[in-house]
């Protein structure tokens, strides 16, 4: 088997559409680095997130103190986390990381 095929998680096929990902219970390895270099901006505005641009293109997450989001890295300095896009739904939304796959895999829609 391939890296790029290999799979990380238990039982499912291997999947090819964003909807087929969405549903799926396995993950390849491909499928999670792409997950983790999701941009964040733009899925956090579809599920209902206030960001104020603030400078070099980080935005602040209002109501949540000093979290941070840049691209697809966020860091919470007051609560000592960081991470990438599968970190964010995971620590700050306290998601599993299946959940956590779902919500990138389909772009932040419900």
């Amino acid at each position: 088997m391939s890296k790029n095929t290999e799979t990380l998680t238990h039982q499912g096929p291997r999947v090819a559409s964003a909807e087929q990902i969405a549903r799926s219970t396995t993950w390849t390895r491909e499928q999670i680095q792409t997950a983790r270099r999701t941009l964040l901006e733009p899925i956090l505005r579809r599920r209902g997130y206030g960001l104020r641009a603030m400078p070099n293109d980080n935005f602040l997450v209002e109501d949540e103190g000093d979290l941070l989001v840049k691209e697809s890295y966020w860091v919470w300095n007051s609560k000592s986390m960081q991470g990438n896009a599968i970190d964010f739904f995971m620590l700050v939304e306290c998601r599993s990381f299946h959940e956590a796959m779902q919500i990138l895999a389909q772009g932040g829609h419900p």
